[in-house]
């Protein structure tokens, strides 16, 4: 869990603090916001808080490890479609947090969970380019990118998968010397 706190995590926090940024009038002034935005803060500040008090308390609950680290995977794609349903329509980037929650299943879990967890992020994100509009219309350029953008997330959880479990072997073969 390190590796996501250290890497995607600050990435998250950038991805949506510009979007939040980039189209708020005057982002000083927060009491006139767009309930959308106030509503994205109030999620990334559970977030937060939820991701902190799950690692700090990491070896209190040592004996729920694995049932925590699960529960971790989803959180990360709960809160991925919230954001990308509330910031998606005008932060495009906002597609990339559905990614977190596989590369977190790709480390934490086995194959299939993280090919089951790349799936479910990639066809939320496609359901709610769906609701929003997209796909109504026939197969056009912007269409044709978000399939593009599900299958990233399906090649890249099984790409980190791959390494990860390629890290494991060799810890395993030095171990053995």
């Amino acid at each position: 869990m390190q590796m996501l706190n250290r890497y995607f995590v600050p990435f998250a926090l950038i991805l949506i603090l510009s979007a939040l940024w980039f189209n708020v009038e005057n982002p000083s002034d927060w009491r006139h916001w767009d309930s959308t935005y106030k509503e994205s803060l109030i999620i990334l500040a559970i977030s937060m808080a939820v991701n902190w008090y799950l690692s700090v308390n990491t070896y209190r609950y040592i004996h729920w490890a694995k049932q925590i680290k699960i529960l971790e995977v989803w959180l990360y794609f709960l809160l991925a479609a919230a954001l990308f349903w509330l910031l998606g329509p005008s932060w495009g980037p906002m597609w990339l947090l559905f990614v977190m929650s596989p590369v977190a299943a790709a480390l934490f879990t086995n194959r299939w969970h993280t090919l089951g967890s790349a799936l479910t992020s990639a066809g939320t994100m496609l359901l709610i380019y769906y609701k929003r509009g997209l796909f109504h219309e026939g197969i056009g350029p912007a269409e044709g990118m978000a399939c593009v953008h599900a299958s990233f997330i399906v090649v890249f959880a099984l790409f980190v998968y791959g390494l990860e479990q390629t890290a494991l072997r060799l810890r395993d073969v030095a171990l053995r010397r």
